[in-house]
């Protein structure tokens, strides 16, 4: 009997395990059957991917940057093929051995190089990126399994620094930085495209017809409205008046008055494009649309014309110049050249602040706040260049006696150098102010023309008689005034001189100065406005002295071009096509100065086929037959190799002496501030020369 209750035991206890161990594989395969739900089902699309992943791989296809154009047609930047190097420090085998022949060919040092292997944070990192293929043909013998090289598109500039503010330049990635590369990005860029590829067990990829490939779709190119033959001659111009000049920058605006293209515009100092990283910031903003300033004289314009066309004054009206010095409320408002009574029209020849601020007193207010908002001023001319700022002026209920007094020579008020040409464009357009623009036509990747800009007419702001009047009164200005700096014998030419104080601390300095000439030709047809600005000037703060000769010698150049003669009515004799003046050419590269002489068409020969140029025969500034041949004496030797015959910079400030070292192609190092009174030279530890400058305060 109890032997029958331990088998019955026994048996119950074998049943039980045997329920407990079938429950549990049912549970498992209930789980297995809702993952698989799980996995097939609800995850199906998320795990294909997964696997698809695995075998498949995704090729990015990039896409061909637009070209930019000048108005001619003429090449201005286009996308090269380079190369770059990275590495994978997983498989990097032998080192050593790379990074020191890299630094060998490439004159990087293998510190450097290094430093960067270390601090990679998974299996890839650059190297060295942006390298020439004629460059790389000598890395071509540098193997190894963790050396990485790369085909890359760069942005090439084929003027170097020339219009390099408004055009701009690139990064590494040939995204846009600066100018019409910043600006116009998104259509220059264009769209990148993909291709699948099939990946094998051991992770090579091979093409498949049933894998989908998406074409890239190149960057549209853009043509400009700069010529830039005249953008050349205004850089160097520019360059030649701001060094003699002293001063720390300059500007020009070129304008086409009967269409607002721009023809040319410019800063210096300025920046190669092809090596950003090389310049400041500062040199890569373009002033003439960024920085403002207080007119003075040029300003003038706009208080005669609101007074004219309101007919509150006449040019023959008399006033009081009270010989050079008004005093009125807590003020005084002086004269440089003192008179007594005269007409409105002497008083604009001889700059009269006085007479003008008699004038704008005589202005209602809220009539004066309208001219100078359809003058452009405190307001975005809408340009399509990247950075404008709208300048400032006071509201009509901000105008009361003394503020109008002073607007009305051109100080409490706040413009870009290209409000005042768009200004003056519009009074050599008889009145009538068009909107500044730079881009002229887009072209897809064929060359079909996908959009031309059409000059647009924003308003007219005085009448044609009004422009006629003033015309007048401005070639009166260049003939029997101030401007005679500017004057080019048989060109007519209407302009005016302008030179301001600067705020510094909330004060007017003394010794700080604004210098500028506005002017256009031939006056009795216009065809081009040439605003020209002097930041400090420090041999002449007068802009007649300073500003007026650039813009005579941007003329004569100008004038004298075959492309440019028949848009004039007659020719200057001093502009004769059979003679030119020499340029100076002193401190360039021998290259910069052969470009120069070649744009001018004249026959030229030097001593050395590289260098600095130490002097020229005829010597800078004689005016000779366009047949002579020019001799030029440079040190012919490169910068590295002979250290005392680098560019002297001594007595310059630290702006200008890094402009031309860097024009040199020279590094620098800046010790204090204001002028260079001492130079030292030292090779760095790739063998270039290192300049540093030892400045003191003025």
């Amino acid at each position: 009997m109890t032997e029958s209750k331990e088998n019955t035991h026994t048996r119950r206890k074998k049943f039980w395990k045997f329920w407990l161990l079938m429950a549990i594989v049912n549970l498992g395969l209930l789980f297995v059957v809702v993952r698989l739900f799980q996995i097939q089902i609800i995850e199906g699309d998320k795990y294909k991917e997964r696997a698809k992943r695995q075998h498949e791989s995704k090729i990015t296809l990039g896409s061909q940057r637009g070209n930019i154009y000048d108005r001619n047609g003429r090449l201005l930047a286009s996308t090269v093929k380079s190369y770059s190097l990275a590495a994978d420090p997983t498989v990097l085998e032998n080192k050593n051995k790379v990074l020191s022949l890299l630094e060998q060919k490439l004159g990087i040092s293998k510190s450097t190089l290094d430093d960067k292997i270390k601090s990679a944070k998974g299996s890839f990192v650059w190297l060295v990126r942006g390298i020439s293929p004629d460059k790389m043909l000598e890395l071509n013998d540098i193997s190894d399994k963790g050396l990485i090289k790369i085909k890359e598109p760069k942005r090439h500039y084929y003027y170097g620094s020339d219009a390099s503010q408004v055009i701009g330049c690139t990064n590494i990635d040939n995204r846009g930085l600066t100018g019409v590369e910043l600006g116009w990005d998104s259509m220059l860029t264009g769209r990148s495209g993909y291709m699948m590829m099939y990946r094998d067990a051991k992770g090579r990829l091979r093409p498949s017809a049933d894998l989908p490939i998406i074409p890239a779709t190149n960057g549209y190119s853009l043509q400009l409205t700069m010529d830039i033959e005249l953008q050349r001659i205004v850089e160097f111009e520019l360059m030649q008046g701001v060094l003699n000049a002293q001063a720390e920058s300059g500007t020009v605006v070129a304008v086409k008055p009967s269409t607002g293209e721009i023809l040319a515009m410019a800063t210096y100092p300025g920046f190669n494009p092809n090596s950003p990283s090389s310049f400041s910031p500062a040199n890569m903003r373009n002033r003439a649309i960024t920085d403002v300033y207080e007119p003075g004289s040029t300003f003038k314009l706009i208080t005669a014309a609101a007074a004219i066309e309101e007919k509150i004054a006449s040019l023959n009206d008399k006033f009081n110049g009270f010989n050079g010095e008004l005093h009125f409320s807590n003020y005084v408002i002086r004269d440089v050249h003192p008179i007594g009574m005269a007409t409105f029209r002497e008083g604009m020849i001889h700059s009269s602040n006085i007479i003008l601020s008699s004038v704008a007193a005589k202005i209602p207010d809220y009539k004066f706040y309208k001219y100078i908002r359809d003058f452009g001023f405190g307001i975005s001319s809408g340009i399509d260049l990247p950075g404008e700022v709208s300048g400032r002026t006071q509201r009509a209920e901000q105008m009361n006696i003394s503020a109008k007094r002073f607007i009305g020579f051109g100080y409490g008020i706040l413009s870009t150098p290209l409000q005042i040409a768009s200004a003056y464009s519009a009074i050599a357009n008889n009145g009538v102010m068009m909107k500044p623009f730079a881009i002229k036509a887009i072209y897809d990747e064929k060359g079909g023309l996908v959009r031309e800009f059409k000059p647009e007419k924003i308003r007219r702001v005085v009448s044609e008689n009004t422009a006629q009047l003033l015309n007048g009164v401005l070639t009166d200005v260049i003939n029997k005034g101030t401007g005679s700096g500017a004057k080019v014998d048989g060109l007519a030419i209407a302009g005016k001189t302008g030179t301001s104080q600067q705020l510094v601390g909330g004060a007017y300095s003394k010794a700080d100065y604004n210098a500028s000439f506005v002017g256009y030709f031939p006056a009795e047809n216009p065809q081009v406005c040439i605003l020209v600005f002097l930041d400090k000037p420090k041999t002449s703060i007068y802009g007649g002295s300073t500003a007026a000769p650039i813009f005579k010698n941007i003329a004569l150049r100008w004038v004298s071009l075959p492309s440019q003669s028949y848009t004039l009515n007659s020719k200057p004799t001093a502009a004769n096509s059979d003679t030119i003046y020499v340029p100076n050419l002193n401190g360039l590269l021998l290259e910069d100065a052969g470009n120069i002489l070649n744009s001018l068409g004249v026959r030229w020969s030097s001593n050395s086929q590289s260098g600095i140029v130490e002097s020229v025969f005829p010597r800078p500034g004689e005016k000779i037959l366009r047949s002579t041949a020019i001799r030029i004496q440079s040190t012919g030797d490169s910068l590295k190799a002979n250290p005392s015959k680098l560019p002297s910079v001594v007595g310059l400030s630290v702006r200008r002496a890094l402009a031309i070292l860097h024009s040199s192609g020279v590094k620098a190092k800046v010790k204090g501030s204001g002028k260079v009174i001492r130079q030292i030279w030292e090779q760095g530890e790739n063998k270039e020369q290192i300049c540093t400058l030892i400045c003191s305060p003025d």
